[in-house]
């Protein structure tokens, strides 16, 4: 044998990717053999596997490492000439097989050596097992009519450094800044030649650029192939009972990409094992099979990839985490009272929250979702998080399938230009005449909104955002974006064209403003910054639109009794359900007291408290002496024991018409837009309200006597 030190560095380097892959696929083979009964073919996989590491340590002088994989062998040829199935002690012991080979790997790709470490137990293990009879213990006969045989596979493909992959893809976006500068160039050029030239560059470039990105791609199978043993592992230090359901594995991502999920996603599944999936005997008592499903799905979906991580288990209860959030002093008790279920939810994701009490080798140190959160926002994706007490909980996480070369729209805005990802467009719509902008753009609660093909769509500013100076034209134009569940439209001074660009990072100045993803270098060289959809929504106050309407239908003409109401300074429209009202009244605002910031009136034989509405929608409190003298309620009663009153400017009417809902709520408190007597017409959520209002500072029914 060859001293180590003669050996050809390429040869190493080939001789450890090699084994690295042996071993992944060797490991999936022991896990499928445990569960489930499988034909010789997947022994006699097993079996040259080990066989094939042996066989390259006689060219290179590892001992230590022959002498293991031999000893695995050896067992496995035992097991495959009886014709016996692995069972999950055996399993085991071939598992820490497999790690013991990963640690040598490790250590000679360190070292250079085998390293110091005795495995003679291990050894002795795998060699008492292959000296039992051949009915051993715990290993019963494999059901299968398949001979196998070696099984001969040729590979199509070859191996190749990552470096010169990226190496690679850095030239590819340099030749396609290169290409867009050529473009532009010859825009205006009439020589005939040189513009033919030009569009055939363009044509090989895309071509190519297409093919440079295909390399770059890998399936999420990579990652997951790598989940069975992990969670396995982690469901026996849990002393729970764990079902693995992989959908989609192969979904493709940029590998820079797949590499910057893999902590989340593994933060996520401890999260799932240790906190949400039950003991089996919590879980039979619950009505539910002793195993619990741990369930990942990945699916393209508009240029991003979902992969979504569920379970079966206990569910979240938003009010333990706005009692733990006090605790630990993320939110106070007064935000635990105000905040909606799903804000409760979102909490999980703060630095330092954990719902254990002591720390554990798993959790209770404070460390994971918002780690999580940050790496998966680092990579311009988002997590969210839906949960069901008793039910379970499902993260969905949103990932762009690369970083690297984009589409994109410009458009220019206070003189400067700006590239919006095209994945976020959903259209674009242009608005021309000063009567025409007056009629279509209208203003709900100071925010100006447009009505698209009957939906209620709210509007940005870009350059009100931005801060930047911009003239009053006869002309809008705006960007429909489309950010998760939600639509907004992007108001720009001017939409130019569409152009491939290369993402380049930020300054130190300028990452920690969210509304930006990067930066890039256009065709005529100069500079322009890429706005980050969600972000910028965020930034400029957008909500969420999620239509849960529930005393309206979703969508289409429905008839329904309404009470029309005016709130506000800016005389908004709204409208309350009437089947939820039990009575009108307009009383002297002596008869109302004030207790703390809490109101209260005399309602018959009970004290009901009372709901500022205008404080709810602008979060600015009033005193009793900024009413006006007359004060118009609206009483709602909410189940038996609850009474509650909305206090509001004016009672506009009571009216039955046909309503069409014509979008989604853009704000807490509300459950959709609709139009009510050809006016755009914001129909309330109650129970939304009173959550957001929270009269807890009263008892919910007080008697006189």
């Amino acid at each position: 044998m060859q001293p180590l030190n003669e050996i050809d560095a390429e040869d190493l380097k080939v001789f450890l990717v090699e084994s690295h892959e042996i071993l992944a696929q060797f490991e999936q083979d022991v896990l499928r053999l445990e569960n489930s009964s499988l034909d010789s073919a997947l022994l006699h996989r097993m079996y040259r596997a080990l066989h094939t590491i042996k066989g390259n340590c006689g060219f290179i002088p590892f001992p230590k490492l022959e002498a293991i994989a031999h000893a695995g062998e050896a067992l496995l040829d035992k097991i495959r000439t009886a014709q016996r199935r692995i069972s999950p002690e055996i399993a085991t012991v071939l598992l820490q097989l497999t790690d013991v080979i990963r640690q040598i790997l490790r250590t000679i790709e360190i070292t250079k050596t085998e390293g110091n470490q005795d495995y003679s137990s291990l050894i002795a293990t795998l060699t008492a097992l292959c000296t039992v009879d051949a009915a051993i213990d715990g290993i019963s006969p494999i059901e299968s009519d398949a001979e196998a045989k070696p099984v001969t596979q040729f590979d199509s493909t070859i191996r190749v450094q990552i470096d010169l992959l990226d190496h690679l893809m850095n030239l590819m976006g340099e030749l396609v800044l290169a290409r867009n500068r050529v473009l532009q160039l010859t825009a205006t050029s009439s020589d005939s030649a040189l513009i033919s030239t030009c569009q055939q560059i363009n044509l090989i470039t895309s071509e190519l650029q297409d093919q440079v990105m295909q390399t770059r791609m890998q399936s999420i199978h990579t990652l997951w192939r790598t989940l069975p043993r992990f969670v396995r592992d982690l469901a026996i230090a849990c002393s729970k009972e764990v079902t693995l359901v992989l959908e989609g594995g192969e979904t493709e991502l940029d590998r820079s990409i797949v590499a910057a999920i893999k902590d989340p996603l593994t933060h996520l599944i401890r999260n799932c094992i240790d906190h949400g999936i039950e003991l089996s005997t919590a879980r039979l008592a619950a009505g539910k099979s002793a195993a619990g499903t741990l369930k990942l799905r990945a699916a393209q979906e508009s240029g991003k990839v979902i992969l979504e991580v569920s379970d079966d288990g206990a569910g979240i209860d938003p009010d333990q985490i706005k009692v733990r959030s006090q605790q630990l002093g993320l939110i106070s008790a007064t935000e635990a009272e105000l905040i909606s279920n799903q804000e409760a939810l979102d909490l999980i994701f703060q630095p330092g929250f954990s719902t254990a009490t002591e720390v554990t080798r798993l959790s209770g140190r404070g460390v994971g979702l918002d780690v999580v959160r940050r790496n998966i926002e680092s990579v311009k994706g988002t997590v969210e998080v839906e949960s069901q007490l008793g039910q379970g909980t499902t993260f969905c996480l949103k990932i762009p399938l690369t970083l690297a070369i984009i589409p994109t729209l410009l458009v220019r805005s206070g003189g400067e230009r700006f590239a919006i990802p095209q994945a976020s467009i959903q259209e674009l719509v242009r608005i021309e005449g000063q009567e025409q902008i007056d009629q279509s753009i209208e203003t709900v609660l100071n925010v100006p909104v447009y009505r698209l093909r009957g939906q209620i769509l709210p509007l940005v500013k870009l350059a009100s955002v931005l801060q930047l100076s911009t003239a009053a034209t006869e002309v809008v134009y705006f960007v429909v974006i489309t950010v998760d569940r939600y639509h907004y439209g992007l108001i720009v001074d001017d939409i130019e064209d569409t152009q491939d660009i290369v993402i380049k990072p930020l300054s130190k100045q300028l990452k920690s403003l969210e509304m930006f993803a990067g930066a890039t270098v256009l065709g005529d060289g100069t500079a322009a910054l890429i706005l980050d959809a969600a972000g910028l929504a965020r930034y400029a106050g957008i909500q969420k639109q999620t239509p849960t309407l529930t005393a309206v239908s979703q969508s289409g003409p429905h008839d329904r009794q309404l009470i029309l109401i005016v709130l506000g300074t800016e005389n908004t429209r709204m409208g309350i359900v009437l089947t939820q009202a039990t009575r009108l009244e307009t009383i002297s605002r002596t008869k109302i007291e004030q207790v703390g910031q809490q109101f209260l009136m005399q309602y018959g034989d009970r004290v009901v408290a009372l709901i500022d509405l205008q404080a709810v929608f602008t979060g600015k409190s009033r005193s009793l002496d900024q009413f006006e003298e007359s004060i118009s309620i609206v009483v709602i009663t909410l189940d038996q024991n609850r009474t509650v009153g909305l206090m509001v400017n004016q009672i506009l009417d009571i009216v039955e018409e046909s309503l069409t809902v014509t979008g989604a709520a853009i704000r807490p408190g509300s459950q959709c837009y609709a139009t009510v007597q050809g006016q755009i017409t914001e129909i309330l959520d109650l129970d939304a309200i009173v959550e957001l209002a929270n009269p807890y500072r009263v008892p919910e029914l007080t008697t006189r006597r």
